[in-house]
C-alpha cells in the first residue's frame, strides 16, 4: 500500500510537534500532563517531543513556585522561548528604509534606518544588507538565530516571485528584489507590498488583533489599502488589490483635468496625499488678500492639519475637502468587503483622533453597515508586519494558516 505524506510516522510526529509548540506558546506556563490531556496526545509522545523542543531552544522549563495540591515535588512548567529565533523586518519607503529585529511574539527588539535616495545612488541592496548585519552585531544575535527576512516594498509586488512590478517612488519596474537580497544575505527572503505587511502587523499586534476581516488604509504621500479576508491577505489576481489610490470619489471632478501629484498616481492619491494637501493650500494662499500666517512658509500636510485643528478657516477648508474624499473612499471599501474593522495609518493618521468623528459622520450617513474604525497606534507597524509575513510564509513550526 502506497503511503501518503500525511500518514507517514515522521509527518505525524511533525504535526504533533507543531501542535505542542503552538499550544505552549498560546498557554504559557503549562505542564506535560496538561498538554497530553488538552491535545489528546499520549504522555510518552508528549514527553519525547517536549525534550526535542527543549534541546532545540524553542521552549524552556522552570520549577513552579507552588507545590502540587497533593504536596511533594513542585511541578515543572513549560514556557515558550520568545527569543529562540528572530525575524528581520525591512520596510522600504520613498524617503527612508527601516530595518528591524523582531522576536517570535512580535516585540521590536532593535531598529536601524538609512536614507532611501542616498542609498539608491550607491549599491542599494548592499547598503540594506550592511545595515542588517550591523544591527545583528550590535545586539549580539548570531546569524544562526535568524529565521528569515520579511520585506515591504512601496508598489505593486509579486509576492510569489519576490518581484516589485512597479514602484514609482523608487523608479523600479519588474525589479527582482528577493533575488537581489538573497544574493547578498544568508537568510530566506519574503517580499510583499508595504501596505500588505502593515495590515499583517495590525492583525498580529495592533488594533485588529486576531480579527479575520480587516482593512488598513494608509495615508501618506499617496493612499494604500491592505485587505485581510477570512484571515488571509487578499492580493488580487495581479497582486494589485488595495490600490485604492486610483479610486474616483468625485465623478464630476474626475471628468475635468486635475493635477496628478506624481506620474502613475491616481485620482484619490492626487486628492488626499500629503503633497496634494500642500498644493491645494498653496493655491488658496495665492488668492488670499489678508496676511495669513502660512503665507511664505514652507508647507507640510502636518502643518496644515495643525492649523485646521486650531480652527484656521482656510486650513479647515482644505482639510475638510481631503476628509470628504477619504470618507467616500471608505464607504466604497467597507460596502465591498464588510470588514470587522478599518484601521487608519500613515503620516496623516497622527491627527486621526481629531478627524475620525468627521469621517465617521459621513460614513454613517451613506452606509447602514456598522464598522469599527480605529487609528493605528502600533510603533514599528511595518517592521512587525514584516515579521508576521515571515511567520506566515516561512516553513517552520510556527507557520499557521490564518491568524498568527
Amino acid at each position: 500500500m502506497k503511503q501518503s505524506r500525511s500518514n507517514t510516522p515522521n509527518y505525524l510526529k511533525y504535526l504533533n510537534k507543531k501542535k505542542i509548540l503552538q499550544f505552549i506558546r498560546d498557554n504559557d506556563q503549562i505542564s506535560r500532563a496538561e498538554i497530553s490531556v488538552n491535545l489528546s496526545i499520549s504522555k510518552p509522545t508528549v514527553s519525547l517531543i517536549v525534550d526535542e523542543l527543549l534541546q532545540e531552544g524553542w521552549i524552556f522549563e522552570r520549577e513552579s513556585n507552588e507545590s502540587s495540591a497533593l504536596g511533594g515535588r513542585k511541578p515543572i512548567n513549560l514556557f515558550f522561548n520568545k527569543n529562540a529565533y528572530f525575524l528581520i523586518g525591512i520596510d522600504i519607503g520613498g524617503t527612508n528604509v527601516e530595518v528591524g529585529i523582531v522576536n517570535l511574539t512580535g516585540e521590536l527588539i532593535a531598529k536601524g534606518q538609512l536614507l532611501t535616495q542616498a542609498a539608491l545612488k550607491k549599491d542599494f541592496i548592499n547598503e540594506i544588507c550592511t545595515t542588517v548585519y550591523s544591527l545583528l552585531e550590535k545586539n549580539n544575535i548570531g546569524s544562526e538565530f535568524v529565521m528569515a527576512v520579511g520585506v515591504g516594498a512601496p508598489g505593486i509586488t509579486d509576492s510569489n516571485q519576490g518581484i516589485v512590478i512597479d514602484a514609482p517612488s523608487l523608479g523600479w519596474i519588474n525589479y527582482p528584489l528577493k533575488h537581489k537580497l538573497e544574493e547578498k544575505i544568508e537568510f530566506p527572503v519574503y517580499v510583499d507590498n508595504d501596505v500588505n505587511i502593515a495590515v499583517l502587523g495590525e492583525q498580529w499586534k495592533g488594533q485588529a488583533s486576531n480579527k479575520d476581516h480587516v482593512i488598513l488604509i494608509t495615508l501618506g504621500t499617496g493612499v494604500g489599502c491592505g485587505i485581510i479576508v477570512n484571515g488571509q491577505l487578499y492580493r488580487g489576481s495581479a497582486f494589485a488589490a488595495g490600490e485604492i489610490g486610483y479610486m474616483v470619489t468625485d465623478k464630476n471632478e474626475a471628468k475635468e483635468e486635475y493635477d496628478h501629484i506624481f506620474q502613475g498616481y491616481g485620482f484619490l492619491d492626487s486628492h488626499v496625499g500629503g503633497p496634494s494637501i500642500v498644493k491645494r493650500m498653496e493655491m488658496h494662499l495665492q488668492n488670499v488678500t489678508y496676511d495669513h500666517p502660512l503665507k511664505g512658509e514652507k508647507l507640510t500636510a502636518k502643518k496644515i492639519f495643525h492649523y485646521a485643528i486650531n480652527n484656521d478657516p482656510l486650513s479647515l477648508q482644505v482639510v475638510n475637502e481631503t476628509l470628504e474624499h477619504i470618507a467616500f473612499a471608505l464607504v466604497n471599501v467597507i460596502c465591498i468587503f464588510n470588514p470587522q474593522c478599518v484601521v487608519i495609518g500613515g503620516g496623516i493618521s497622527k491627527s486621526g483622533k481629531w478627524f475620525l468623528p468627521k469621517v465617521q459622520s459621513i460614513i454613517e450617513k451613506h452606509l447602514p453597515i456598522r464598522t469599527d474604525i480605529f487609528v493605528s497606534e502600533l510603533e514599528g507597524l511595518s517592521l512587525i508586519g514584516a515579521g508576521a509575513l515571515v511567520l506566515r510564509e516561512h516553513e517552520s513550526l510556527l507557520k499557521e494558516k490564518g491568524v498568527i
